[in-house]
């Protein structure tokens, strides 16, 4: 099967690192996910992930329904 890697910003409304993590964890390998300083008000917040997967579309169908994916890179990663 082949895999992917995924990097793309995550803008979300109330959701926490912690809880995107736990979402994501257990469709990939070597999930890095950050926060990115936003200077805007409200409980809207950004964060940028890279995750390694076979498959993307579950990655993307979870990150939805926490908000809006923006920037996105995917590339091939063999398999």
């Amino acid at each position: 099967m082949r895999r992917y890697v995924l990097e793309f910003v995550l803008d979300t409304h109330n959701a926490s690192l912690e809880t995107i993590r736990n979402s994501l964890v257990e469709f990939g390998d070597c999930l890095q996910i950050s926060r990115i300083n936003q200077e805007t008000a409200g409980d809207s917040e950004s964060f940028k992930i890279q995750i390694q997967t076979e498959e993307p579309t579950a990655i993307f169908d979870i990150c939805s329904e926490f908000g809006r994916i923006k920037s996105v890179k995917i590339n091939e990663n063999g398999g």
